[in-house]
């Protein structure tokens, strides 16, 4: 596929880009590998160029910077530009203004700091992870990929292309991990979940998630305010009640696959769990 063919395809899958926080309407994608230069101009919206190849100038303000493989720079809304001087200037570039109406008030500080940033070029970037998306989505585009992928390559790159430029707030930034016991419970919640089948003694599972005995009881009752034992024994019922609601499979094999280890404990701790037993539950629950 050509690079203009590309191009085409790009700006009908990602003319607008929707992410969860941020709206961008795109007015055009570009790629050039010659890139003719233009006449000095101005926008209403933010252009954002990255130098594949070759070399060239970008004047702003009757500042000149010189354009070479792996330089971003970025033209701001209402300020006079041109490029100019190229020499087998290969260039990516991309027009776009936010949709303030759907995107957050956040989001909206960030593109008008980038509005007045002062930083507007950024050379030496050819290993930088924006450039590996930019080529990504280009390539996406060639491979005629879903616009669904299209749009959110689309807005991966706009929001990373501001933080390029403008830095990453502390705000923005992943919040530390959580309490790492927390997480250790929620971890073996699951852990305990998919394998109701199994014995899943505290010994075995300490051990699964690397920690001691004592330590993951200890972890239970200070986080779910009960014992291992007991949350074991309530998930076991809780599979076990679903099981015979929805299915008609004998009760010895639901005790089997909720993991007890016979048909009559299984009843005992379901009576006491639910006051009723397995057989009674079904006849007033059977779906």
């Amino acid at each position: 596929m050509s690079l203009a063919t590309t191009i085409r395809t790009l700006q009908r899958g990602a003319s607008c880009c929707v992410g969860r926080d941020l709206s961008a309407r795109v007015h055009y994608w570009g790629a050039d590998r010659k890139h003719p230069g233009t006449p000095i101009h101005k926008h209403s919206f933010f252009e954002i160029c990255y130098v594949v190849d070759g070399t060239g100038l970008y004047s702003e303000n009757n500042e000149d910077f010189p354009l070479e493989k792996g330089t971003f720079f970025l033209s701001r809304p209402h300020h006079l530009h041109r490029i100019h001087k190229g020499n087998n200037l290969f260039l990516f570039w991309v027009a776009f203004e936010i949709e303030k109406e759907n995107t957050s008030e956040k989001q909206q500080i960030l593109f008008e700091k980038l509005a007045i940033e002062d930083k507007i070029y950024i050379p030496n970037s050819e290993d930088n992870a924006t450039v590996l998306l930019w080529k990504s989505l280009i390539q996406h585009a060639e491979q005629t990929s879903s616009a669904d992928i299209l749009n959110t390559l689309g807005v991966s790159l706009i929001l990373s292309l501001q933080s390029l430029f403008c830095g990453i707030e502390d705000d923005q930034r992943p919040k530390p991990s959580y309490d790492k016991g927390r997480k250790i419970v929620e971890e073996a919640q699951r852990f305990i979940k998919d394998n109701l089948d199994q014995p899943l003694s505290l010994n075995d599972v300490a051990c699964f998630f690397h920690v001691s005995p004592r330590h993951l009881s200890r972890l239970f009752s200070e986080t779910l305010g009960i014992p291992y034992t007991y949350y074991v024994r309530h998930e076991r019922i809780r599979e076990a009640t679903k099981k015979i609601r929805s299915t008609s499979r004998s009760i010895q094999s639901i005790a089997d696959e909720c993991g007890f280890t016979s048909v009559h404990y299984f009843c005992r701790v379901f009576l006491q769990e639910t006051s009723i037993t397995p057989a009674e539950y079904r006849r007033r629950n059977q779906v």
